[in-house]
């Protein structure tokens, strides 16, 4: 790698760094050089379950996804990374090991920080801890509202409640009631806790019902108080 694309790497790592804790470049500088770096290609184990939860990760690049395995051998999806996530925390307040796998779902980057570092850097960084406090909250709130869809909704239910959240999502960033690009319906059922089948035929009733429209990289809400009113 030259020295340029090595320079234009690190920009782009410290812009990922920016956004993720609202902090300066100054800042971001520091961290990108105490986190050590690794690529991971698609389906490859980032942290294996029974690990040491020694290191906190920061998604720079791709994908990538908790899962669990039911007793049955079926894969649960816990939680999904997209850039500028982090996930490992949990080792800081304990000397457990990890309890699932996380996966790179596509090809990844992650920078791994050892836990007493990244500690330094929440004491020492208000925006480090108080970035790190917003997603314990908010991954605590998704926690919560999944187990209480897996109870209170059906399977169809929890369909229309997932396309309902994705699209507003896009609608919150771009403006268009729209889930792009269209979900690939064998993770969108892990994502419910359904099946494909299932998934395939809600979609349809909602596409024939006019409820939803499908383009060649979307799927657009073209009724959204209709999907809402299906949910329950």
């Amino acid at each position: 790698m030259t020295s340029r694309s090595v320079k234009g790497h690190e920009a782009e790592t410290e812009t990922v760094v920016m956004t993720s804790f609202g902090c300066d470049r100054d800042l971001a500088g520091v961290m990108v050089k105490l986190a050590r770096f690794k690529d991971y290609p698609a389906r490859a184990a980032i942290v294996r379950q029974g690990a040491a939860n020694d290191h906190v990760h920061l998604l720079t690049r791709g994908k990538a996804r908790k899962v669990a395995t039911s007793v049955d051998g079926r894969t649960v999806v816990i939680e999904d990374y997209e850039v500028g996530d982090l996930f490992g925390e949990a080792g800081l307040l304990s000397d457990g090991a990890a309890e699932e796998d996380i996966c790179a779902v596509s090809a990844a980057r992650t920078g791994a920080f050892e836990n007493h570092i990244f500690v330094g850097l929440m004491s020492s960084h208000a925006a480090v801890a108080l970035a790190v406090s917003r997603r314990l909250v908010a991954r605590l709130g998704q926690a919560t509202r999944r187990l209480a869809e897996s109870t209170t909704l059906t399977a169809s239910g929890r369909i229309h409640a997932e396309l309902l959240r994705r699209a507003r999502a896009e609608q919150a960033a771009s403006g268009e009631m729209a889930i792009r690009p269209a979900p690939v319906l064998a993770q969108f059922a892990l994502d419910v806790h359904s099946t494909r089948e299932t998934v395939s035929r809600a979609i349809n009733a909602l596409a024939k019902r006019g409820i939803i429209k499908r383009t060649d990289d979307a799927l657009i809400v073209v009724a959204p108080h209709r999907l809402e009113e299906l949910i329950y």
